[in-house]
């Protein structure tokens, strides 16, 4: 067995999933239809996770860049598990809040105009929740990096979630950078169950193929 199956294997121990492929689902090329505007690549570079489905780009990808594959599931392991420890819906709505608020223009029949008002929240505004979770996954995304790139590793992630790619979770590079490096530390101080576990499995599989 490949490094990635046997991270695959031990990741399934951990909680059940399944990979599937982007170009081969309907429900992501819908999704698509909502977010390419703003995340042309949604469908091409970004991993995504729906129930306990874990979304590539494409099959090939699966034959590409091993280690690359395997950092890839690492990131998403975390959001699995902290989609199983707060439950599916509250995961999910925390996620898209506050943008999911604009929903509240459906409300119209009963409010008239004033729930054009709802409108207001499809601005990019700060999203916590969404901050949170990407934090604590990207956290795992520098520490499985090689220690000579985790720097540019940490920049790169706080760059990244505060553009268009994630509805810009916030303004501030800075604090971006702050929190995922809170959850570096908690993460290798073992103080966070989820991300020590993660961790833990990927370091493990690392020194299973290296002996």
């Amino acid at each position: 067995m490949s490094r990635l199956q046997i991270l695959i294997a031990e990741f399934q121990k951990i909680t059940p999933f399944s990979i599937r492929f982007k170009d081969e689902s309907w429900i992501m090329k819908l999704l698509n239809v909502f977010v390419v505007w703003y995340n042309p690549d949604f469908m091409t570079r970004y991993t995504t996770i729906l129930g306990n489905s874990i979304y590539l780009p494409k099959r090939r990808y699966t034959y590409q860049e091993e280690e690359s594959l395997m950092r890839i599931l690492t990131h998403e392991m975390v959001h699995l598990l902290d989609q199983k420890r707060y439950s599916k819906p509250i995961f999910m709505l925390g996620y898209v809040f506050p943008q999911i608020m604009a929903l509240g223009v459906f409300s119209f029949p009963f409010l008239g105009f004033w729930s054009l008002a709802f409108l207001l929240f499809l601005l990019p505004l700060p999203a916590p929740f969404r901050g949170y979770f990407e934090s604590r996954a990207y956290a795992i995304d520098v520490l499985t990096a090689h220690p000579e790139t985790r720097v540019a590793t940490l920049r790169y992630a706080a760059k990244d979630l505060c553009s268009w790619n994630y509805y810009r979770i916030h303004p501030d590079e800075e604090l971006m950078r702050d929190s995922i490096a809170y959850w570096i530390e908690y993460a290798e101080a073992g103080k966070d169950p989820v991300l020590t576990k993660v961790l833990l499995t990927y370091e493990m599989v690392q020194e299973m193929y290296e002996s």
